[in-house]
Formats: structure tokens, sequence, C-alpha cells
């Protein structure tokens, strides 16, 4: 029978084969560790984007029905306004505020709920009267009751007349967004609806062929400022759409019984301005890197809309 013997490893071979072992391990767990690096921060700035972007959107979209000179800007806690167009950015104001044109059942249906139009030459048109061909303000009546418990009655109706456009009938004092007295001839409450007639209570009234309807104001604030890295500076917060309130019925976001709904959270900056018809924002939001305090992303979006 034959014998085949073979020669064992020498230590040279072992120590040679543990070395590249060795090489091979640290160099995996390197690439390991230099992974998970980039991917955490990578995660957290992507989460980061996708929720300030939803955010923006939202806002967008409602600041697109927004009535240009019903804007303004206030304190949280404040109800002292400043006119959006006057407003200094990094000023004390934090809040937005303005009165959204009713653009649900103005879209709701292939007819809508209010034309924008007003027959003036009509022989029913009065100061008390509007004849709206065109319109089914029954469906307005029930949209603006099943969105926000209210009727066509609790809505406001301002025509577009060149005797308005003097920088005292169209501003945002005169429909109760502050203290001030807010009567004006161009912007009124509605009495109700008759069939294709908006009805308004009587007094001096400047009617004319174009106008539209507003059943809410609505108001972006800052909410909830927290500490979030442990600095004992409150340096985040949550920012909070308020709506289904009347201003020029007496009711203001701070004080109504209204509804709410939180745009976004760990928001660390919220900015505004306006330009003539032209609104700017920035919102950024901060999102934590895995479980450590101190350890934040930060990413923000910046949109223009145009009304």
């Amino acid at each position: 029978m034959r014998n085949i013997s073979r020669k064992a490893f020498s230590l040279v071979e072992l120590i040679f084969v543990i070395v590249v072992l060795g090489i091979v391990a640290s160099i995996s767990a390197d690439t390991i560790v230099q992974v998970y690096k980039n991917t955490v921060p990578q995660k957290a700035l992507t989460i980061a984007t996708i929720k300030s972007e939803l955010a923006a959107e939202q806002i967008a979209n409602r600041l697109s029905y927004a009535i240009p000179w019903s804007m303004v800007a206030k304190q949280r806690n404040n109800t002292t306004p400043v006119q959006l167009v006057d407003y200094a950015v990094g000023g004390p104001q934090d809040t937005i505020e303005w009165v959204g044109m009713d653009g649900d059942s103005f879209e709701a249906t292939t007819t809508p709920g209010w034309s924008g139009y007003c027959d003036i030459n009509d022989p029913a048109a009065s100061q008390t009267n509007c004849p709206t061909p065109g319109s089914i303000l029954g469906n307005t009546n029930a949209i603006i009751g099943n969105l926000g418990g209210v009727g066509i009655s609790d809505a406001i109706v301002f025509f577009k007349t060149d005797e308005c456009l003097n920088g005292v009938q169209y501003r945002f004092d005169r429909i109760g967004m502050d203290t001030q007295n807010y009567n004006t001839n161009c912007a009124f409450g509605l009495n109700g609806s008759a069939g294709t007639n908006l009805t308004m209570p009587a007094g001096t009234k400047i009617v004319a062929d174009m106008y539209g309807v507003a059943w809410s104001a609505y108001a972006l604030v800052p909410t909830v400022w927290r500490d979030i890295n442990g600095d004992n500076i409150a340096d985040v917060f949550d920012l909070e759409l308020r709506y289904n309130y009347q201003p020029w019925l007496g009711e203001n976001f701070n004080t109504f019984p209204l509804q709410n709904q939180v745009i976004a959270t760990n928001v660390s900056v919220f900015r505004f301005s306006q330009s003539d018809n032209i609104v700017r924002f920035k919102i950024c939001i901060k999102q934590p890197i895995g479980g450590e305090r101190t350890d934040f992303v930060t990413a923000c979006k910046e949109k223009v809309v145009i009304r």
C-alpha cells in the first residue's frame, strides 16, 4: 500500500494567511462603517426633504386662493396686524393670516356654485340684491355647510370695482382682521341666497359686475415651541393651519373654536413676504440623525405663489 504524505503549512505561510485575512477583514469593516455613516444622514436628509416639500405644497395650495389685499403678518399672541406687503422679513411677526376665496364651490361642478358675475343691468339688481346668472347658489350653500359647518349666510362677498381700489375700501382692517371698524362699502357679509340671487344687508353698497365669495380666514401659526438638542433654547416648532373662522363676524384664530391641522413638525424656519400679488415663503425642517439629540440635518423649501 502506497503512503501519501503532505507537508503542513509552515509558520511563515500561516502568518501570511493571517495577515491577508486581517487586511481583508479590516477593509470590509471600514467599508461597512463608511456605508453606515453615509446612509444614515442621507436617509435623514431624504425624510426632511420630503417633509418640507409636502408642507410647502400644502401651504402653496392654500395661498393660491388668498385674496392679496387681505394678507397680514401677526405675532401669534398679538392681534395687531401688519399688512403683508409692508412686512419686513425678520421682524417679530411669525404668523401669516389671510381670507381665502371659496374655490371649493366655484370649482366643484361644471356649473359653478357662484359664477363671479353680477348682472347689474338686471331690473332686480340693487344694493341688497345681486342677480348672478350661471350660478347654482344652492351648491355653494351646501358645500360651505359641509366643509365648515356654516352656510352662505356666514360668507362675505366683495365686488371688483375701481371705486374701491383706493387703498381704504379694500384693506384687511375693513373685514375684521384687527380691532378697527371693519365696515366697507365693497366687501360685506351676505344675508343668504335666493335662486340665482345673492342677498345682502341694507346699507350703502358699491355693487359691480365682478365679485368673489369667501367663507373663511386662514392662519399659519407656529405652536409648541421646544428644545430638541438639549441647549435649553426653543429651536423648533409645529406649524399649524387654523381655519373655519370669520373675522367679519368678530372671530379670530386665537379664541374662536375653529378647526386646525398641523402642517409640519420640527420646523426651524418659516419666513414669508409679499410684493403686489406675489407671495414668497420658505420653510425649513430639522430631522434627527440616529438617536443622538445633537445630530440633525435640515432641509429647506422655498416657493413663490402668484395670485
